[in-house]
């Protein structure tokens, strides 16, 4: 009789727990949508366009003075005139607008002006004021808008130090307001005492009263 052997058996092993079903992550806070972009003025495209703006101008030999005429924007513009003058004698317009300026600046701005080789017109609209009516009497061809308004007045001045030092800043400031007057005297052709008396206590011109006075020699 056959006997059939009973299956050889292994130890048995150790038990295998079952894998785990994954946990799914928890939710965080919702993320807030994305805002959109919106163009600004302050953006570098509306400086790139100021520039862009500048440097057409630039190449039809036309230079903006407006704003505050101090020593930044003096010395930004005669850097801008000299590079026209030595790239050809046609002539330089300035658009000039300033109801704010600073005499030393002005007077520097009229120096370089009588320095270049090439004519500079200049064409005065909105408000001129004070000093820098010099930049405008140094040109040798004067044009203004008609709805323009000029200020014919002395800067305020203040200074502090020793007594030697406001001596010294006295004596700057008395040339620099005669050289002013000179300057506005040539351009009318009154005198410096007919220029004083109306810089002194301040006289307001109309762009008429202005073409009157010799201060324009255009209107447009």
């Amino acid at each position: 009789m056959y006997l059939e052997k009973p299956a050889a058996t292994w130890p048995p092993g150790p038990e295998i727990p079952s894998p785990r079903p994954a946990t799914p992550p928890r939710p965080g806070p919702p993320q807030p949508a994305p805002q959109p972009i919106l163009p600004t003025w302050y953006e570098p495209t509306s400086i790139s366009l100021e520039r862009e703006l500048a440097d057409r101008l630039l190449a039809q030999r036309t230079i903006l003075v407006s704003g505050r005429l101090d020593d930044a924007l003096a010395s930004h513009v005669t850097a801008q005139l000299l590079l026209l003058d030595a790239y050809s004698n046609d002539p330089i317009t300035l658009q000039l607008t300033s109801a704010e300026s600073e005499l030393e600046a002005a007077l520097a701005l009229a120096a370089a002006i009588d320095l270049v080789g090439s004519p500079v017109h200049a064409v005065a609209r909105g408000t001129l004021r004070g000093p820098a009516i010099a930049v405008l009497a140094a040109a040798g061809q004067r044009e203004a808008h008609r709805h323009t308004m000029f200020v014919l007045s002395l800067p305020q001045f203040a200074a502090e130090g020793t007594a030697d030092h406001l001596a010294t800043v006295a004596d700057q400031h008395e040339r620099q307001i005669t050289r002013l007057r000179d300057l506005i005297a040539n351009a009318t052709g009154r005198s410096p005492d007919e220029v004083m008396n109306d810089l002194e206590p301040g006289r307001v011109l109309s762009a008429d009263e202005a073409k009157d006075f010799g201060l324009v020699t255009r209107l447009v």
